[in-house]
């Protein structure tokens, strides 16, 4: 009975605000195949969102959205602890408006950056790479926090506090041999759920000459866990595993200028991580990671983006990483690069008025594992669209993309959405 409270509330309260409440949503119906044999379904199942918003006066309004999914929990959808029912808030704040100043407070979403999918400064919502689909609410997840907005002229500064840390969702799964060791898997931490745990960010974002730039500061906590392991020799040699969330500071800016045809951007930052002599070998080094790019539009209906990635390790001594990882016994192959070089592109292509295809890549240079994500979209009438498409990894089993090739899948989904 509790899990359905929420929606004899939404029934509620349009009934108490009649026309001032903007009411929208859609209902979906979604199938994702898994793309390895026997191709269990990862996800199978109906949603239905509501979007409630309701503006007060001039100076006040309120947001929420909300998820009622009817899922089938199969195949590898376990890793997440899918329900056959859940209620899901994606998002619910509040807004403040004044002459020059804005105020959010709630579970929101707050993106920064230029990029194209790849984007140093954007540290704030974390990532769902297991479910990542057509759509953007399926693959990152909002935090619950207060921004505000001040205007003065053309510079915006903005300001960030996130009352409680949120991880990416990322599959691990911990071997219990690596060579001749034993590893016993002591779980994760995360940091506590109180004020010294808050993290926080600001950004100064304006304009010169035709170009967008911004200058971003964030502290918080990495959104990739750190593989803690320690080495314990006696009375036999064995490794405890455990999976800890570090804090770092991440200094950022970017840019995007436009002319004729063409789209110039970048984006970078550098990330100050807790091992900041880079004498851990388990605590990534303190890196540089930035990306240009350029977007090619030859026709209103058509978009060619090419990015440069490019991440490049800092205090960082090869001979001395060797060394250290040796001396526990890993492989040479576990030592990581101090530089490493990637390109992303996407296509797209609005075929008529009703069909729209897309096509997104990131290749890693060294390794050449990749990542695709083809995506058709065909609208049916007003309001109802069929989606098409496919999440691909591939590469050796121990690269980045290689290791997520049974998190593969296909996905077709039916929406209707609807505004009243």
């Amino acid at each position: 009975m509790k899990k359905f409270i929420p929606l004899l509330f939404l029934f509620l309260s349009v009934s108490a605000f009649g026309q001032s409440l903007d009411f929208s949503g859609y209902f979906k119906f979604f199938a994702h195949p898994n793309l390895n044999s026997p191709h269990n379904f990862d996800r199978l199942g109906t949603r239905f969102q509501t979007n409630l918003f309701y503006s007060m006066n001039d100076n006040v309004a309120f947001f929420t959205s909300l998820d009622f999914n009817f899922e089938e929990s199969t195949g590898l959808s376990d890793v997440t602890n899918r329900k056959l029912i859940t209620i899901i808030p994606v998002e619910g704040y509040i807004d403040f408006y004044w002459d020059n100043f804005d105020l959010r407070i709630g579970k929101q979403f707050i993106f920064w950056g230029t990029g194209d999918w790849v984007n140093p400064t954007d540290n704030i919502n974390p990532w769902d790479y297991v479910n990542i689909s057509a759509e953007i609410e399926d693959y990152r997840i909002a935090v619950t926090s207060a921004k505000a907005d001040y205007y003065l002229g053309d510079l915006n500064l903005e300001g960030v506090w996130i009352f409680q840390f949120r991880p990416n969702v990322i599959p691990m799964e911990i071997p219990g041999q690596i060579g001749d060791l034993t590893v016993n898997n002591l779980g994760t931490t995360l940091p506590g759920s109180n004020l010294k745990n808050t993290e926080f960010a600001f950004r100064l974002s304006s304009n010169a000459m035709n170009i967008d730039y911004s200058l971003s500061y964030f502290n918080g906590f990495d959104k990739f866990p750190t593989n803690n392991f320690t080495f314990i020799p006696q009375p036999q040699p064995q490794l405890n595993y455990s999976t800890i969330y570090n804090r770092l500071q991440v200094f950022g800016a970017d840019f995007i200028t436009t002319f004729d045809k063409f789209a110039v951007l970048g984006e970078g930052a550098y990330y100050l991580t807790k091992d900041k002599d880079g004498n851990d070998p388990f605590i990534q080094n303190p890196y540089i990671y930035y990306v240009l790019g350029v977007n090619y539009t030859p026709v209103s209906d058509l978009l060619f983006n090419l990015q440069l990635v490019q991440k490049i390790l800092t205090k960082y001594d090869e001979t001395e990483e060797r060394r250290l990882w040796e001396e526990i016994g890993f492989p040479d192959k576990s030592v990581p690069q101090q530089i490493t070089n990637s390109i992303s592109g996407r296509v797209q292509y609005d075929i008529g008025s009703y069909t729209t295809l897309q096509f997104i890549t990131v290749v890693n240079l060294e390794d050449w594992d990749y990542f695709l994500l083809p995506i058709f979209n065909y609208e049916v009438s007003d309001g109802l669209n069929l989606y098409f498409g496919a999440t691909i990894f591939q590469g050796d089993e121990n690269t980045t993309f290689g290791r997520n090739k049974k998190y593969s899948r296909g996905f077709f989904e039916i929406k209707y959405s609807f505004a009243m």
